[in-house]
């Protein structure tokens, strides 16, 4: 048990507050790296991967990975180490490739904390230390916006002047104010993490624990303010709601599935509708605490019905995407390196950040990630239908961001992990270095059985 107290710690430590834990160094980059992002392969190497080294073997070496989540990872991989060599990135971009190597540490964990969980007093401390999360970057979440409202009780402004300080320091260039950004640096971050959280909260927690992980997490959806990670979070929910109706739902339920359905879409067809956004939203204008969310969501409305040009932030990122065409066009290959430095934008798109990078073979590889995920959405387990259901909503969300570019994206590769050690268990999913076509198995067995001596 305590190696499990250890090894959830700097978990929460490298998914969390990684962002956070920076040093500085003169590099001509960005001048910091995190210290959990060096740190934590080599300790779970240690302390979960060699003491389970049989369990992370059977699930990392299944066809499912190795087809399916292997070829995103090896990419992200390999891509900024061949940008280094064949396009002359600068030698410090090569930490990029770590990013490629991070979510083995996740994927690791999930693999052996899905059979530890089965014994009730470690699933007691899974769920306690992930509620801790949970709550954690709620209260940051909340003592950032009233600090920034003014409303702050004057015992908790250390905290607040803390974070100012800490981000003045380590990110001078972009101080977001007005939004939470919780323990991370970045709202859009802080709204993955939080729609991640409670997607797990609903399928994996029950009772009251679930009430709380669910509301906490849907609070802090709403403080980042993040408008792409709360369009994902009700359209996957609808989605859900939808394919629960149909697929699964008795009587009883089906009036809950199409309450879900009716709560997540409606609001995302209202919005779409000419005017509806200002109308709907203009009575909650002058109200101090919510007024600047309001401002920003309905511009976001805006975008679903009249296009880009409604909103100055979603028509610079058509421009990076149009510019990003552009390079690809003359560059089939893709950058290889970061795609940000060869065109001086972020990218705010997974989709067309990879296809920048690594041309469609990238691209191709990611999308391989998400339709296997989303494929299991018809699954009778509660960890399949959760990374359906997360994978859906990362494919919604990545259209205006990059979520795997954030540390928050790591909770997504524990998930994966725990689905993939579910699969090794399955006798037909055999080890990617023995598998055997169908035809080919029954053949073989069939010869076998001929082979054998029979008696008499």
């Amino acid at each position: 048990m305590i190696r499990l107290h250890v090894v959830m710690i700097l978990a929460l430590a490298q998914a969390i507050f990684s962002e956070r834990l920076l040093v500085s160094l003169n590099t001509g980059g960005q001048g910091v790296i995190p210290i959990m992002n060096l740190c934590e392969p080599w300790v779970s190497l240690f302390l979960v991967v060699i003491p389970f080294r049989a369990e992370v073997k059977r699930a990392l070496w299944t066809r499912t990975f190795v087809t399916y989540w292997l070829p995103f990872l090896g990419l992200t991989f390999l891509l900024p180490i061949l940008g280094v060599i064949l396009v002359a990135f600068p030698i410090r971009t090569l930490f990029a490739s770590w990013n490629g190597l991070v979510p083995f540490t996740f994927l690791a964990l999930g693999c052996a904390g899905a059979g530890v969980a089965r014994l009730p007093e470690a699933a007691k401390a899974l769920r306690g230390y992930f509620l801790f999360a949970v709550l954690a970057q709620l209260v940051m979440s909340l003592i950032q916006t009233l600090g920034q409202l003014r409303y702050l009780p004057g015992f908790l402004s250390f905290i607040d002047n803390w974070d100012f300080r800490f981000k003045v320091l380590y990110q001078p260039d972009n101080i977001i104010q007005g939004r939470a950004t919780g323990f991370y640096l970045n709202p859009n971050s802080l709204g993955i993490w939080a729609l991640l959280a409670l997607w797990t909260s609903f399928f994996l927690l029950k009772g009251r624990q679930r009430a709380i992980g669910v509301a906490a997490s849907f609070a802090t959806v709403l403080l980042s303010q993040s408008r792409g990670t709360l369009a994902a979070l009700l359209a996957s929910a609808a989605v859900y709601g939808l394919l629960w109706m149909f697929l699964w739902a008795n009587r009883e339920q089906r009036l809950k599935a199409t309450l879900l359905v009716v709560v997540c879409a409606l609001p995302i067809v209202a919005l779409a509708i000419p005017g509806t956004a200002e109308s709907l939203l203009k009575p909650l204008k002058g109200v101090t605490l919510v007024e600047r969310a309001i401002d920003r969501y309905a511009s976001g409305a805006k975008v679903l019905s009249q296009g880009a040009a409604a909103d100055a932030n979603f028509q610079g990122r058509t421009e990076y995407w149009d510019a990003a065409y552009a390079y690809l066009a003359q560059h089939p290959f893709g950058s290889l390196g970061s795609p940000q430095m060869v065109i001086n934008l972020p990218p705010d798109n997974q989709f067309i950040a990879v296809l920048e990078q690594g041309s469609f073979y990238f691209l191709l590889a990611l999308l391989l990630a998400f339709f296997r995920g989303i494929g299991l959405i018809r699954g009778a387990g509660a960890h399949e239908r959760l990374l359906a259901v997360v994978s859906i909503a990362l494919v919604i969300n990545g259209v205006s961001a990059v979520p795997f570019a954030y540390s928050a994206s790591y909770l997504y590769w524990l998930l994966v992990g725990v689905y993939l050690a579910g699969r090794a268990q399955d006798p037909d999913e055999a080890p990617a270095s023995r598998a055997i076509p169908g035809g080919w198995r029954v053949l073989r067995a069939g010869t076998l059985a001929r082979s054998e001596p029979r008696e008499g």
